[in-house]
């Protein structure tokens, strides 16, 4: 197994918890969508509200996946001089 420093598993580790959290968010947009708008479904309406409930937690999974490859990469380089 490689070894890999603290920080790049702590970074993919918040990253997982992130997307974690933007399923819980997604399940739960829906239902609140269905419950309150039950009258008026509309598809589209329906993907709008859940991208604005979960856009956040969406990109906060990247950001933390992106600085936990940044930080791999890093490291790469470093081990290399």
């Amino acid at each position: 197994m490689k070894n890999k420093n603290a920080l790049t598993i702590l970074l993919y580790v918040f990253a997982v918890l992130s997307l974690a959290y933007t399923c819980y968010a997604t399940i739960q947009a829906y239902n609140t969508f269905t419950s309150y708008y039950s009258t008026n479904l509309s598809v589209v309406n329906l993907v709008l509200y859940m991208i604005t409930t979960c856009y956040e937690s969406i990109c906060f999974s990247v950001l933390f996946y992106a600085l936990g490859v940044f930080s791999e990469m890093f490291k790469k380089k470093e081990e290399e001089k």
